[in-house]
């Protein structure tokens, strides 16, 4: 059965996240196992996370299994009290766990997901003269010349009007 554009945006919608059959999504059980993993190599009981966090022990339970989907600013509060970056939430998720996103799964038209490939190829910082740029930038002995650089840039792209982008 071919899923419509309309289709697609009903199901999503009425799932919040969950898998088609409503079992929790795939990445949000992933997040929840990191969670986990962290909680118990800092020796940190899901009762003493909770009251850390305000919540309560069962609702760490239910993050940890994947059963509750993570806030972005409470996986920012998780991150900053178990001193990891929010990436550490992200890291080494197996491309089968991450391809199995509701997202992807309903959606029919293969056009409606941004690819890898364009966001590489129109993406600024992979430009090699950018990358020299800033290797060089960083590799400046003096702060104050870098410091200074850096104002001269900010100066010179603030003074640019569409007449003078004129050639």
């Amino acid at each position: 059965m071919k899923t419509t554009k309309t289709e697609y945006n009903s199901d999503f919608k009425n799932n919040r996240g969950r898998q088609l059959d409503g079992s929790p999504n795939q990445i949000d059980i992933y997040i929840g196992k990191r969670l986990l993993l962290r909680r118990k190599a800092l020796k940190m009981s899901q009762n003493a996370l909770g009251k850390k966090m305000g919540i309560s022990f069962q609702q760490v339970q239910k993050y940890e299994k994947g059963q509750n989907r993570i806030s972005a600013s409470r996986l920012y509060d998780f991150a900053s009290l178990l001193g990891v970056d929010t990436n550490y939430f992200y890291q080494d998720m197996p491309q089968e766990i991450s391809n199995k996103s509701p997202r992807f799964i309903v959606s029919s038209n293969k056009h409606d997901n941004i690819s890898a490939d364009f966001i590489a190829s129109n993406d600024p910082l992979k430009s090699s003269h950018i990358q020299e740029l800033v290797n060089n930038f960083i590799r400046l002995p003096n702060n104050h010349v870098a410091d200074s650089l850096f104002d001269l840039i900010a100066t010179l792209r603030n003074n640019q009007s569409p007449a003078n982008n004129k050639k």
